[in-house]
């Protein structure tokens, strides 16, 4: 089969490899379509941190498909059928797994697209176990945004949110507009977006969001400060941290997603005490959090196409990450289809 494989950091290319046959409890899956993110950059450009990264690596971690084949022992999915899995291959017997924080597994990290084969490629083998169903029909490039729809569900799963409370989510890329469909289906009193991206701002009022502000707006930021019960942080840069503790109220609570990179704290701690808050970290999804995005998806009732904008074939991978790298091209979620 076609893959596309990153050999090491900055070397990058089209590869014939052996088709994965699928072992025992495994599943072989005919990917239809998968996401380039953030951290598929960070593999290219030697940016991800060691333990998280084995090279040689084929990407692809947010990617939906057809099963094609089934390994000995696998029951209740069959060839023909749509899947999304979970990236992560805990172990399932850590306290943390037992837990059902799949996400946190305590064994040696291992995940799909990163230190296991990924969706870079015509076909991928993963555990029958991570599976989830898809509707018969279902749109696989909308289900391929599903994993990262699933973080931010990790996150508002451990926040809660009910009724009529004012949120606010910072950061208009792919987390931050998936937060704010999320955020709507529990009918807030107040959603309001805050983000750099004039285009990505509209788009979030389409998607729910009842205002957005830009960052820039000194005046408007400052009036919304100490105002919103539930702040969701998406951006990824150190800023963006800064910007959700001062607009969260006191008692509120602060989600905080995006990943700067930065090596120095740039919030003061002492914010957490005298604001009275409660900030919830979140690293991936667990399988409820992946249970409940499905399930979502799988009733109408969230459809994350609209943040699809670009789609390559897979001898085209190199102007799929181009359109990513390239801001004036308007990219927000790009896809290759194998």
């Amino acid at each position: 089969m076609r893959a596309v494989r990153v050999e090491r950091p900055g070397e990058i290319g089209m590869i014939r490899m052996e088709r994965p046959r699928p072992a025992t409890g495994e599943l072989l899956v005919q990917v239809g379509s998968v996401g380039i993110c953030g951290s598929d950059l960070e593999i290219l450009e030697g940016r991800r941190p060691a333990p998280y990264v084995r090279y040689p690596i084929v990407p692809g971690h947010e990617w939906a498909g057809t099963v094609v084949e089934t390994g000995p022992g696998v029951q209740g999915i069959a060839a023909g059928e749509g899947i999304v899995a979970e990236g992560f291959r805990a172990c399932g017997v850590c306290d943390r797994c037992k837990e059902g924080l799949t996400n946190l597994c305590a064994a040696d990290y291992a995940e799909t697209g990163f230190t296991h084969q990924g969706a870079f490629a015509e076909y991928v083998a993963v555990p029958a176990r991570l599976a989830h169903r898809l509707p018969v029909g279902a749109d696989l490039g909308a289900a391929a945004v599903l994993e990262p729809a699933a973080c931010v569900a990790q996150g508002l799963l451990e926040a809660g949110t009910r009724p009529g409370m004012r949120a606010a989510v910072v950061g208009s890329g792919t987390l931050g507009l998936l937060a704010v469909s999320l955020l709507r289906l529990s009918s807030p009193s107040e959603l309001v977006l805050f983000g750099t991206r004039p285009a990505r701002l509209q788009l979030g009022l389409s998607l729910g969001a009842s205002d957005t502000v830009g960052i820039a707006e000194v005046r408007r930021l400052a009036s919304a400060q100490d105002r919103f019960d539930l702040v969701f942080e998406a951006a990824t840069r150190p800023e963006g941290a800064v910007i959700a503790l001062r607009l969260a109220r006191r008692g509120g609570t602060v989600v905080l997603e995006g990943i700067s990179g930065v090596e120095r704290p740039a919030v003061i701690a002492d914010t957490f005490a005298l604001k009275h808050l409660r900030v919830q970290g979140v690293f991936g999804a667990s399988g409820r959090a992946w249970r409940w995005i499905v399930e979502l998806f799988a009733s109408g009732a969230f459809d994350p196409a609209p943040l699809i904008t670009h789609r390559f074939a897979l001898d085209d991978y190199e102007g799929a990450f181009g359109a990513l790298r390239d801001r004036s091209s308007g990219a927000l979620k790009v896809q290759l289809t194998p």
